[in-house]
């Protein structure tokens, strides 16, 4: 993986995957503000924001946070420890990049809550 200027990865592969966050849109600044903060201390890798999901029936926005490795649980689950620090506290899900990058989405994907 790459490191852009605004303190994260710009490309995925086979193991990168991320936590997905929705936020409403009311809550959309508060939230990204944490997150970015976490990323730009080094306790995230990465992160990134939606504009409005309008388009798949929600009205609000995702954040995902990346990591490295989907088969590294520890680091997985670190990470969920950063957002849960951070007020996160629902059940999130994870997913890999992989099947985003193939549209799997439903029965055939990896997915994690947690």
């Amino acid at each position: 993986m790459r490191k852009s200027p605004n303190c994260g990865i710009i490309s995925s592969g086979p193991t990168t995957g991320k936590w997905c966050v929705f936020v409403a849109s009311s809550d959309v600044d508060s939230a990204w503000s944490k997150i970015k903060g976490a990323v730009e201390d080094d306790k995230l890798l990465f992160a990134k924001v939606s504009t409005a999901l309008r388009s798949i029936g929600r009205d609000g926005h995702v954040i995902c946070v990346y990591t490295r490795d989907w088969t590294d649980q520890s680091e997985l689950m670190r990470v969920r420890k950063v957002l849960r620090s951070l007020g996160f506290v629902e059940e999130l899900g994870y997913k890999r990049d992989v099947d985003t990058l193939n549209r799997i989405y439903g029965p055939g994907e990896w997915y994690m809550r947690a």
